[in-house]
Formats: C-alpha cells, sequence, structure tokens
C-alpha cells in the first residue's frame, strides 16, 4: 500500500510538470508511453504463443507523434520547407496510402511467412495499434484545445478519481464480487464508489477551477455528464485490461512503476476515457 501510494504521488508530479509544458511535450510523452505500453502489450501476448509484427506496431507509434508535432507546429512551419513536407506526408490520400501499405505488408506476411505469421498474429498487431498509440492521442487532441489544459485535466481528475474511489471503497466496504473471473478484487460497492467519487470529483474541479479559475462557462450538468462517462468507462477500460491479463495468464504487463505494475497498468482506464471526453467536448460543447 505504502509502495503504490509513493508511486502515485510521484506520477501525479511527473503528469503536473509534463502538463505545464507547450503542447508539442504532451506530444512527446504520449510517444513514448505509446512505444513502452505497445512493448508491455506484445509482450504479453508472447505468453499465448502469439507472434506480433512488432515493427509495424513501433513504426505507427513514430507516425503518430510526427502527426501531433507537425498539429502543434503548423502555424509556426508555415511557408518553410519542413512545413511543406509535412502538409504533402499528412493529407488525407497519403494517410490513406500509409494504412493501405500496412495492411497490405502483413498480409503479405501470411503469403511468404505462413511458419512465422498467423492470421492471430496480423489481429493482434493491429488491436495493438488501434488499442494503444491511437486511444491514448486523444490526450494530446484535448490538450490540443483551446483551453486544453484545464480540459485534459478535467479527463485525468474523472479517470484518476474513479480508480481511488472504487479501491478505498471497494477494501472497505466491498462484499459482493462484481466481476470474480475477470478481476476478483473488483466489488460492486467499489463499481458504484468509483462512478460516485468521479462525479462528484469532476464536478467540484469542474466548477471551483475550469469555471471559476479559468473562467469557462460550463454550466454545471455537462460537469456531472462527463464524471459519469470517466467513471463508467474507467472501470470499463480496467476491465478490458483485467480481460486481457487473464487471457494471456500474467498479473500485470510489467514492473516499470512500483506497486502499480506496468505503463499499460496504469493508463488503461484512460484509453478508455480520452476519446470519449473528446468527443463529448466536440459534440456536446462545440470546443475546438
Amino acid at each position: 500500500m505504502k509502495t503504490r501510494i509513493i508511486s502515485g504521488v510521484l506520477a501525479s508530479v511527473v503528469l503536473i510538470i509534463i502538463m505545464a509544458q507547450p503542447p508539442f511535450v504532451m506530444g512527446i510523452t504520449i510517444f513514448v508511453v505509446s512505444i513502452i505500453a505497445l512493448f508491455e502489450f506484445y509482450q504479453s501476448v508472447r505468453n499465448v504463443d502469439f507472434h506480433p509484427v512488432r515493427v509495424v506496431g513501433f513504426f505507427s507509434c513514430i507516425m503518430f507523434l510526427l502527426y501531433v508535432l507537425y498539429q502543434a507546429f503548423a502555424t509556426d512551419v508555415n511557408h518553410t520547407l519542413l512545413g511543406e513536407l509535412s502538409r504533402v506526408l499528412f493529407q488525407r490520400n497519403m494517410i490513406f496510402l500509409i494504412i493501405y501499405l500496412v495492411i497490405v505488408y502483413l498480409l503479405v506476411l501470411l503469403i511468404f511467412h505462413r511458419n512465422k505469421f498467423t492470421l492471430d498474429d496480423v489481429g493482434v498487431t493491429l488491436l495493438g495499434i488501434i488499442y494503444i498509440p491511437f486511444l491514448l492521442s486523444f490526450v494530446f487532441w484535448i490538450r490540443y484545445l483551446n483551453n486544453g489544459f484545464a480540459l485534459t485535466w478535467l479527463a485525468f481528475v474523472g479517470t484518476f478519481t474513479t480508480d481511488i474511489f472504487a479501491y478505498f471503497i471497494g477494501k472497505f466496504f466491498g462484499k459482493r464480487k462484481l466481476l470474480p473471473k475477470i478481476s476478483p478484487n473488483k466489488t460492486i460497492a467499489g463499481g458504484i464508489g468509483g462512478v460516485v467519487g468521479s462525479i462528484a470529483c469532476t464536478t467540484a474541479f469542474g466548477m471551483l477551477y475550469v469555471n471559476g479559475f479559468e473562467g469557462l462557462h460550463i454550466p454545471f450538468y455537462h460537469y456531472i455528464a462527463i464524471g459519469l462517462l470517466c467513471g463508467t468507462l474507467a472501470q470499463l477500460g480496467d476491465w478490458a485490461a483485467s480481460a486481457i491479463k487473464r487471457s494471456v495468464g500474467i498479473k500485470d504487463f510489467g514492473n516499470i512503476i512500483p506497486g502499480h505494475g506496468g505503463l499499460l497498468d496504469r493508463i488503461d482506464s484512460l484509453l478508455f476515457v480520452v476519446p470519449a471526453v473528446y468527443f463529448y467536448l466536440q459534440f456536446m460543447l462545440n470546443c475546438s
């Protein structure tokens, strides 16, 4: 418990420092986290004799990094050679071409390396790309919005308080198991506590900091809705990661964070939350 709390506090301090920097720093951080988490995921599925094409996964992470950096520096490199090259590389048809080449490459492996790669390997490779770098990239897209600093913290608060409330309420009040075959320690009380805690903390943070300090004028019921989204999807993301770990027979994806396991163990809830918060901000609040 003590190790878990200390690691959590240190991770929070690092996150605060990163968030205080310009958006491109968050883009680079997402790239590094994606590479490590994707490596953990690919290593885990090798336990059940899957052989993901890791070079394709890591290449995808690099492309995501280049794209978010281009978005962050688009105005700065305008009318320069770098800007023109980036515009060509990231135009719609070029992106479609890259996706096409990746798919063809993976399927060609099935033709000429049938003894080494299977259809399952191709599927796991693509799942890793969609599950980690794609979903995690929405942290940057929220950060890149107007007032993105405050809105990104809104998603973080909703996610992390869900985990905290679900853990402690489940530990002290949980009796009936929620998903014993997937995650034996999860309880119904913890699940409800996680949602309620997320709604309360997200609403409080929204009204006091986002509206109060940052000066936005978002009605309180939107914070309740975002808190509900975070509280529900954070736990769903955690259960999904637990289901994967159960399927491959491991307890944690890694041991890079004492008391928390691997990086993927730490961000599994966030992966489900940030895309939902981004789309809520876009569709319901018209944030840009």
